[in-house]
């Protein structure tokens, strides 16, 4: 008797950290990448969601992704304290933090739609612009929770920053560790109920006309940690520059690059890369960083840079 050994495989993206809600063939893994595909022009053909499996709050959040392109697609990131679903009843408070990421906003500048939704469907929302195709590489989106405030970045740069202190909700979230991770891609068609709010829904178009090759793809890399502590331990310290700190008015922000200026406007420290880039941190650790995208992942020297004096 012959037997013939047959290798299978997990026909979804489902592991340790993460778990696939639904369509398992709408997921599978390559190395380290899960790879969504929204298969057809209707809702139901389009994408799945997955949920983190542990609890999280205080700290920097992560996820590199790279988007589908075209009208009627949405690839997301988002946090939320009620299982990843949106309540249209608005009868049960939730706390949810949003990067939806719309194929139909993407091109050399690509609008990002973000959104914090707290009591009963209250939304605050706001378009960041960053200066890429989403939909042409990897990039890295992260929300980055503190004791006052959320933050939504892009590749290091925080484009939008809410304080907390006038939504408790969202600080009791960030305090108890309430919300999980999620990602997902969904899509609409014509012939389908909008999403959102009119602004959202006029924004996103429609897969009928999204003219890409199907199946659309997205591509996440999904961090092995959940959460990346915020701010990181401070192994090279920021010495005080003669005369005070090295700020300037209307410098970047934390975690904006400063390789032009050498300073920042709001405390924090110029931490050099190398000879092409140096970004606004609080701490900073010599040699390569797991949190950088990979084709960026080159050590960082950490040499702390200051404004040359003019005499």
């Amino acid at each position: 008797v012959v037997c013939t050994m047959v290798a299978t495989s997990r026909a979804d993206c489902s592991n340790a950290q993460w778990t696939q809600a639904y369509s398992p063939d709408a997921c599978h893994m390559e190395g380290p990448t899960a790879v969504v595909k929204c298969l057809g022009k209707s809702g139901s053909q389009c994408g799945t969601r997955m949920e983190s499996g542990s609890n999280v709050g205080i700290g920097l959040h992560t996820m590199s992704i790279k988007a589908a392109p075209g009208p009627g697609v949405v690839s997301t990131f988002y946090m939320s304290t009620n299982g990843g679903l949106y309540d249209k009843s608005c009868t049960q408070p939730w706390v949810e933090l949003d990067f939806e990421i719309m194929g139909n906003q993407a091109g050399s500048e690509s609008k990002i739609w973000t959104n914090m939704l707290q009591g009963t469907c209250q939304e605050h929302w706001a378009w960041i612009t960053v200066p890429f195709d989403v939909s042409a590489d990897y990039h890295t989106y992260a929300f980055d929770i503190t004791t006052d405030s959320i933050s939504w970045l892009v590749d290091g740069v925080a484009y939008r920053t809410v304080a907390t202190d006038g939504f408790p909700d969202a600080h009791a979230a960030a305090q108890s560790s309430s919300f999980k991770e999620f990602i997902s891609v969904w899509g609409k068609s014509s012939a389908e109920a909008g999403e959102g709010i009119p602004e959202f829904r006029n924004a996103l178009g429609v897969l009928d006309s999204n003219t890409n090759a199907f199946p659309l793809i997205v591509d996440y890399q999904r961090p092995s940690s959940s959460v990346v502590p915020a701010p990181a331990p401070a192994v090279v310290a920021a010495p005080a520059p003669a005369g005070g700190a090295a700020t300037c008015v209307g410098g970047p922000a934390l975690w904006g690059d400063c390789s032009a200026r050498h300073c920042c406007g709001d405390g924090a420290t110029c931490y050099e890369k190398d000879a092409h880039f140096a970004q606004c941190r609080q701490s900073c650790t010599p040699g390569t960083h797991d949190d950088d995208e990979l084709k960026y992942r080159i050590p960082w020297s950490c040499h702390v840079l200051t404004p040359a004096v003019r005499r």
